[in-house]
This record gives C-alpha cells, structure tokens and sequence, in this order.
C-alpha cells in the first residue's frame, strides 16, 4: 500500500508540474470543427497542452507511455492534436548501468554457497554491489565480446551490441524491478476509470474495461521477452519465402524471460532514408515492399506487427525490408478478415449498400438499432473519399464513424487501423505521389477471391476445433436433406400434374426419400449413424415386400 500511495504522491507531481488537470479538462470537452494538419486556433492551444501530457507519459514510464500509444490510436474520442503528439511518443529514457541491470541478468550463473542466516541477512550496498558487479562479468563472459554501454534505451529494456559464435548480435535486456511499477501504475489507471468516463464523455457502448485491457496486455507480452522470441521466430517462418523482407533469427539457447539475443541488422532506419540522396525510384520501390509485406501479415498471416513506424523498419544493402522489435504484434481471426475483406471490396466496388452491412458486420452490430439511413450516407461520403480522393493519406478514421453510431468496433481493428496509418504516413514521407489503395486492392481483391473460393469452408471445418453439438449438426442435416427433397418433390409434382394433373406420388418416390435421408444420416449423423443403418434396412424391407406383393 505505502508503494502505491508513493506513486501517487508522483504522479500527482508530474501533472502539476504540467499544470494538466485544468488545462486537460477544457480542451477534452471542447467541441470545435478541426482540420487534419490541425491548424485552427483551437487545434494550436490544444497542440501545447498535448506536447505537455506526452512528456508527462514519457516522464512517468511504460505503463504511461502504453497508455499514451493507446490514445494515438483512439481519435474517435481523443481530439485530433493528442492523436497527432501521442504518435511521438519516445520511449527513450536515461540509461541504467549495466551493473544495476544485474538482477535481469538470469543467464549468468554465479555459484557461491550461503547458509540460510546469511541469504536471510539484509545485505549492506557494498555487499550488493559485488554481487551485482560478479553477475555481471559473468554475464559478459557467455559473450565472445560484450559492450556493456547500451545502443539503445526504453523504458522497459535496454539493448546492447555483441558478438556470438563470431557474428554479431543485439541483446535486448528488461529493466530490473519494472513488473512491481507496472502492477502499481495499473492500479492506479483503475482507479482512475470513472474520472476518465466523466471527462471524455464516453459513449454507453464505450467499454473503458477493454481500452485498459489492451493496456494490460500489452504491457504483459512486453514484460516476457520470450513471447517477443516467439513472435519473431512466427514472423521468420511467414517470410522464409519472400526474398525482399527479412526479420532477425534468434539465438534461443541464449533467451529467457528477461534477456532476447537476436541477430544484429546491419541497416538504415527507414525514418533516415527520408532525407538521405536516394534515388525516388528506390524510396518507391521501398513503400511497394512495406506495403505489401503489411498486407500479407494482415490479410493471408492473420499476425502482423503492430507498431510499424519508421524506427522499426531497416533498409538493407541489398535493399531488403527487415521489421525489427517485436514486442507489439496484432493477429485477426478468419472471421474478422473476411468481414474487413468483404468491407474494403464493397469500398472498391463503390457499393455503399454492402459496405455499409460489412461495417455493421465488423462491429457486431445490428441494423434494427442503427441509424442506418444516416450510416449509409456517411458510408457513401468515406467511399467518395477513398475513391476519388486528392493524393496524400487515403485510410479515413473508422472509429469515429463506428463512435457516432454507437457501435463497438473490435479492439483488433482499431489497433491495425493505427498500424495501417504508420505505414501510410511513413510510405507518404519516402514518396509525396504514395497511394496505399494503388497497392493493396490488386492484394486485398486476390485475397477476397481466394477466401471465396470452394475450398475454403472445407478447409475450416477440417480444422475446426470447437465441440461439435451432434444433435444439432443432426437436425441441422435432415432440414437440410429436407430441403432438397422438397425441391426435388416440387420437380416430381410438376411433372405429374403436366401428366395427370393429379398430386399423388407414388410408392416408390416415397421409398427413394426414406433411402435418400437414411443414407445421409448414415453418412454425417455421428453418434446417430444408426437412425440412418435403420432407415435403410426398413427401405430394403419394404421394397421386398412391394416385390412380393406384385408377384
């Protein structure tokens, strides 16, 4: 309790340091027309107040900054100047000497026996930092060569440059102590929900539970650097094959919950190759790559990055595209991408009808509690948009449309939608002429067709692992057999009445349908299967009595 009531007393001082509390609460209600650029007076003096929250977060830490990186993603209910400046945040802090880190360091072994007084006697600062100095050198010697002065620092780990086996390698190292801070700075935004509710005016079907829950999350993933080792080496086996991306390989054997030692890239970040004297044919070539491989993450991976800014993007010399840090990373289920697909298709077909019932479908929404003459007609103006747009960003916000009406957009959308507009702005920066939908709808229509194709309801059901309700697979197989014999009894009655004019069927089209259903029962009724063994032994002994009978 006394930690949390610590962290408090600072969080409380660094938003009065910032003077936020007043100057937050006027510019979150204040409704004014904006502009994209945000331009407008209003936009100006919002901008400054957002310049002060972001080095707040940044000032506060992980949890924070997460938080911030949320909001950057939610312009539905965050004014347009916080999205534009909580973009920015960076995540580089003051480094921690690697002597400090030691408690992270669980690769290296450092035998020396203690009795229990001695693990149990609290330890001077000398003592501590000779333990902390021998878990380091020991962890430096796993290392052929080891730089102890980090290449880069977040506020949830710091990255160094060494070499293993003689290649070199980056090792990525969480900070020490930082799960205890997090749990706390948790608590804390908890505590803080109905503060949140009040000042953003959230909608009924706002759920701020969710938004937190990413957060945690998240913060979860980032804090296990074995779930990052897991994603990379996903990541490495989606792309074996493309020859223009590539992504570093890990070295496992020298992994764990706190360290990640991986391959180090030899490259330039993206973000530099903006302003370098590169040929603009290479820069376009550059944004066709990035496009493309995103595309393939999103809509035929179904697990993409989902923090793709310029810093996480290196150029080869072979001008490949390597991603690089992966500790955030999004993934969309089959149904998901079939409702987005069949969304940006209808965008493409200009059909505001359809697409309309795609975004509906996407937020699992229903038409009876929608405005939905008024939906369509914002629809039809997002269409006119992405369509007959002027050059320069193309994806239009759909959280904000999905906040007007109400309806709860799943978190994995939002959070690609985000990701999808790094890529734009960071492909608009290497080419002013960039158009995303040039590149993805030849993509995106040739993954619509194949996710329409015959064979993909065979395959998901071939991999189906839900539980099978066999009653209901049952029922729902004779309404189905059902079905085609009343179509086929529709056939059969027209033809006789062409004949006789008479509606009377005969013995034998009635034996055919009892031997039709109990074949198929036989076939697809599982633990059934002997309704159907029944049905036919009763066919076959009627059709011999009928024989009998007749001779």
């Amino acid at each position: 309790m006394l930690g949390k009531t610590k962290r408090y007393l600072e969080v409380a001082r660094v938003l009065l340091k910032y003077n936020l509390i007043p100057e937050l609460y006027r510019d979150l209600r204040t409704n004014y027309i904006s502009n994209p650029d945000c331009t407008c007076t209003f936009d100006i003096e919002n901008r400054q107040t957002a310049v002060k929250l972001r080095q707040a977060f940044e000032e506060l830490g992980p949890t924070f900054i997460k938080m911030g990186q949320t909001m950057s993603k939610r312009p539905d209910i965050v004014p347009q100047p916080y999205v534009i400046e909580m973009a920015n945040l960076q995540d580089k802090v003051k480094p921690v000497p690697f002597e400090e880190m030691a408690e992270s360091l669980d690769l290296a072994c450092v035998c020396e026996y203690q009795t229990r007084a001695e693990r149990k006697r609290k330890k001077t600062e000398d003592e501590l930092k000779v333990s902390r100095e021998r878990k380091a050198k020991a962890f430096i010697e796993i290392f052929d060569s080891f730089d102890s002065e980090p290449i880069a620092c977040g506020s949830i780990a710091q990255v160094y440059k060494g070499v293993m086996e003689g290649k070199p390698v980056a090792v990525k190292i969480l900070r020490p102590n930082l799960i205890d801070i997090i749990n706390i700075d948790l608590s804390i935004l908890d505590d803080f929900k109905p503060v949140m509710r009040k000042i953003l005016r959230l909608g009924s079907n706002f759920d701020i539970d969710a938004l937190l829950l990413e957060i945690r999350e998240m913060l979860t993933r980032e804090v296990d650097l074995r779930t990052e080792a897991v994603n990379m080496r996903r990541f490495e086996d989606n792309f074996k094959n493309v020859k223009n991306v590539s992504v570093p390989r890990i070295y496992s054997d020298y992994c764990s919950a706190n360290v990640l030692t991986m391959e180090y890239i030899h490259g330039t970040q993206i973000k530099d190759i903006i302003n370098m004297p590169v040929p603009q044919s290479k820069k376009s070539e550059y944004t066709r790559t990035i496009t493309r491989s995103y595309l393939k993450q999103v809509y035929i991976d179904g697990f993409y990055h989902a923090d793709p800014h310029g810093g996480n993007m290196l150029v080869q010399e072979n001008d490949t595209i390597a991603f690089i840090d992966f500790g955030a990373v999004g993934s969309i289920d089959e149904e998901l991408q079939k409702h987005m697909l069949e969304f940006y298709y209808a965008i493409n077909n200009r059909d505001a009808e359809e697409a309309t019932q795609g975004f509906l479908k996407i937020g699992g929404a229903d038409a009876r509690e929608v405005d939905i003459h008024r939906l369509r007609k914002d629809m039809d103006s997002l269409i006119a948009n992405q369509n007959y747009g002027l050059e320069g960003r193309q994806s239009d916000n759909y959280a904000k449309l999905g906040l007007k009406y109400d309806i709860r957009l799943p978190g994995e959308f939002s959070t690609l939608q985000r990701a999808i507009l790094l890529i734009e702005g960071v492909c608009l920066e290497l080419d002013p002429r960039y158009n995303i939908k040039s590149i993805a709808i030849p993509v995106l229509m040739d993954a619509y067709k194949k996710l329409n194709e015959p064979k993909g309801p065979a395959i998901h059901i071939e991999f189906s692992t839900e539980p099978v309700d066999e009653k209901a697979e049952l029922r729902a197989a004779i309404r189905e057999v059902a079905d085609k014999m009343e179509e086929m009894g529709d056939k059969f009655l027209y033809l006789k009445q062409e004949e006789s004019r008479k509606t009377v069927f005969s013995k034998e089209f009635y034996l055919a349908v009892l031997l039709f259903i109990s074949a198929y029962i036989l076939l697809n009724g599982g633990t059934f299967s002997w309704v159907g063994l029944a049905g036919i032994g009763a066919s076959v002994l009627i059709a011999l009595v009928a024989i009998i009978r007749k001779e």
